[in-house]
């Protein structure tokens, strides 16, 4: 009705407002739910104001680095230390130790997250932040399945945090086990957007999720809620990554260029913006914009020679870079280096991480597909008989997302088992996904090469040049309607 039913004046000092707090919670909670069994006012993160004010500090610094897309290592790091002044100050703080495990996870420290992590673990099991942290630091560790249940435990613990909700929706969708659970990710996800409204990465991993999945027909509506919500350079290149997924490169780049537009000294737009055209197949455009290019942009161009010693000189300085590895072993697998492919594999703990449902996203069951191949390439019977057993492996898998993906993959495993009508009644479905393919993986994976002259493959081949062409001619126009210019 908009009548006041309760209102209160307090007075206290500064360092008095954690118990203010405490008694503000009682007092609503006692007068609107007066009934409730057994609900009471959660114990807060600490009593002690000096170490309540670091670590506000510290999460505020901590949350501006993880809303832009480039980390800012001195300011994570800033955060770090401000979070352990907090835990000196108060020890027994779980929610501290928690946040500061979160911390250094999210800067690669795993081995001194956890030790904070399972100190907070100690002090408190039953916080549902603690939990999640801990499937952080199982999802680090590449432990999917204790990650998975920490998760879920913490949704169990608090339904409505965000966080919990998002990352048990991640392990879900990615692990074979969370779809055996029936539980829905896309509920989890909107849950979660429910729950945080104001957070870009809630709007942005819905759409990304529906994309990949296939739903492509429900993005434009995540689109708008971006739009009516946000306005600045990291909303942009949401947006344009969704456009991607859709297939809609050219307004992909339209908006990739209002970020740049937006945010001029950032050199993750050229390099996004070099990235689409090199999809497109725009050599000129994307070395314009690159004259270094990235892995990725090479792999787009189908230049595994020069990606080749490109990315070994790159994992000198970046040895962990797993996608640079799984880039690199498809060029040596493109130019017939069967035997080096595999060992670059080998390092990243293929086949058993896909094997043991350990994959972390789309990309490690793509690299699984590229060892496969390699195997096969090689041609010894061992090697043969091991890449036949993987396919069959992944063949009778439970397979999902997006037609395209699955078609694309899938038919690859079926033409190393030898079944090529089944995997040339299975490439048109490519044609079904407004999404493009690679083009490097469909013309240069060895298990497409003896469909070089069928009419079904040329189709497919002919299909994705079309497109192409067309998104090239409408971009001008595209540009044009969203203001912006190259």
């Amino acid at each position: 009705t908009g009548i006041a039913v309760w209102s209160q004046r307090y007075e206290r000092g500064r360092l008095e407002m954690l118990e203010v707090q405490q008694e503000i919670a009682r007092e609503v909670v006692a007068l609107v739910l007066p009934d409730a069994p057994g609900l009471g006012v959660a114990r807060p993160a600490t009593l002690n104001a000096s170490a309540n004010d670091l670590m506000l500090l510290a999460r505020h610094k901590e949350n501006e680095v993880r809303s832009r897309q480039e980390v800012d290592s001195e300011k994570l790091l800033e955060a770090i230390r401000l979070y352990r002044q907090a835990a000196e100050v108060d020890p027994d703080s779980a929610l501290i130790h928690s946040r500061l495990a979160g911390a250094l996870l999210y800067i690669g420290d795993i081995e001194a997250a956890r030790a904070s992590i399972f100190q907070a673990l100690g002090l408190d099991p039953d916080l549902s932040e603690v939990q999640n942290t801990l499937g952080e630091y199982y999802w680090a560790q590449g432990d999917l399945a204790e990650a998975a249940a920490a998760f879920e435990k913490a949704v169990e613990l608090n339904p409505h945090s965000a966080d919990a909700l998002h990352n048990y929706a991640a392990t879900t969708w990615i692990t074979w086990a969370g779809w055996e659970t029936g539980v829905d990710p896309f509920q989890l996800l909107r849950r979660a957007l429910v729950n945080d409204p104001v957070s870009l990465p809630r709007y942005a991993a819905l759409g990304d999720a529906l994309g990949k999945s296939g739903e492509w027909a429900q993005i434009p509506a995540v689109i708008e809620d971006i739009k009516a919500r946000f306005d600045d350079a990291e909303s942009y290149r949401a947006i344009a990554w969704l456009h991607e997924l859709r297939g809609e490169i050219d307004l992909a780049i339209g908006w990739t260029l209002k970020a740049r537009d937006a945010e001029p000294g950032n050199p993750d737009h050229p390099a996004k913006l070099a990235d689409l055209f090199a999809l497109l197949g725009d050599e000129a455009t994307a070395l314009r914009l690159q004259p270094s290019p990235s892995l990725s942009v090479l792999f787009h161009l189908r230049r595994h020679e020069q990606l080749i010693d490109t990315a070994e000189m790159l994992m000198i300085d970046r040895p962990e870079d797993i996608e640079a590895r799984y880039l690199l072993a498809f060029s040596h697998v493109a130019t017939g280096a069967f035997e080096a492919a595999i060992h670059v594999l080998s390092s990243t703990g293929l086949p058993d991480t896909v094997l043991n449902d350990q994959a972390r996203s789309s990309e490690d069951g793509e690299a699984f597909v590229t060892l496969v191949n390699a195997l096969a390439g090689l041609g010894r019977p061992d090697t043969v008989e091991l890449a036949r057993s993987l396919a069959l492996w992944q063949e009778e898998m439970p397979w999902g997302g997006d037609i395209g993906w699955v078609a694309l993959y899938r038919s690859c495993g079926l033409a190393i088992l030898g079944r090529n009508d089944e995997a040339l009644n299975l490439l048109p479905d490519i044609k079904k996904s407004p999404r493009l393919r690679h083009d490097a993986v469909l013309r240069d994976s060895w298990c497409f090469q003896q469909y070089a002259e069928e009419p079904v493959y040329r189709d497919v081949l002919e299909d994705q040049a079309s497109r192409r062409e067309t998104l090239l001619e409408r971009l001008p126009g595209t540009l044009a309607e969203l203001g912006v210019a190259l």
